[in-house]
């Protein structure tokens, strides 16, 4: 595995300067988005080139990391559009490398509120997330997504509406106290009703 011209830039800047920002890095090669730095950023340390150590970035020259960090983003109580953003992330936890799917770059971390998913899911526990992209969810998989105004962890499923045809929908595990939740399919409705990742599983914290 080899790094792009850009990539390359990065990483020697990253070795003179660990301590530096991605908007630092960002006005150093002239540009005004963080966006994309981010996204070279991820790639290099899937790619084993730099690691994480806590907020700081360090280049691997072993190209070996036992261990990933993985931006924590506390419970989700960021607004709609920059949830998953750089300026969000509370922590960057340390998790051993070989216990993690690839690829790593999409992956998160987050500490489920509330108790509509017990007893699957209990408050205060850490959950391994995958950013979804444009991938539907598969049946029964538990998602992180946004209903209304607020940001949810619930389970993605189907049911057959009153002409017989397949919708999905948004259930919680504690079906005692919490009713299931329609999911706006329509364009218009997409802001509101917007899946951003699956769970991978369950971390002790």
């Amino acid at each position: 595995m080899s790094l792009n011209k850009r990539q390359q830039k990065i990483f020697e800047i990253i070795k003179s300067r660990p301590t530096i920002t991605l908007k630092e890095i960002a006005e150093e090669l002239g540009l005004k988005s963080i966006s994309n730095i981010h996204a070279h950023i991820q790639n290099m340390i899937e790619k084993n080139f730099i690691v994480r150590n806590g907020r700081n970035l360090i280049v691997n020259n072993s190209q070996k990391s036992d261990v990933s960090y993985l931006p924590f983003y506390g419970f989700a109580q960021c607004g709609y559009n920059d949830i998953l953003t750089e300026s969000n992330v509370v922590d960057y936890i340390p998790m051993p490398t070989r216990f993690l799917p690839n690829p790593i770059n999409n992956l998160f971390l987050i500490k489920a509120k509330g108790n509509s998913m017990e007893p699957t899911i209990t408050e205060g526990e850490l959950l391994l997330f995958r950013k979804l992209g444009h991938e539907t969810p598969k049946e029964n998989e538990i998602v992180l997504c946004f209903h209304g105004e607020g940001i949810k962890i619930k389970r993605y499923n189907l049911f057959k509406d009153k002409n017989g045809k397949s919708k999905p929908r948004l259930i919680s595990d504690n079906k005692s106290k919490f009713e299931p939740l329609s999911i706006d399919t329509s364009e218009d409705g997409c802001n509101h009703n917007h899946i951003i990742a699956k769970l991978v599983k369950l971390v002790n914290s």
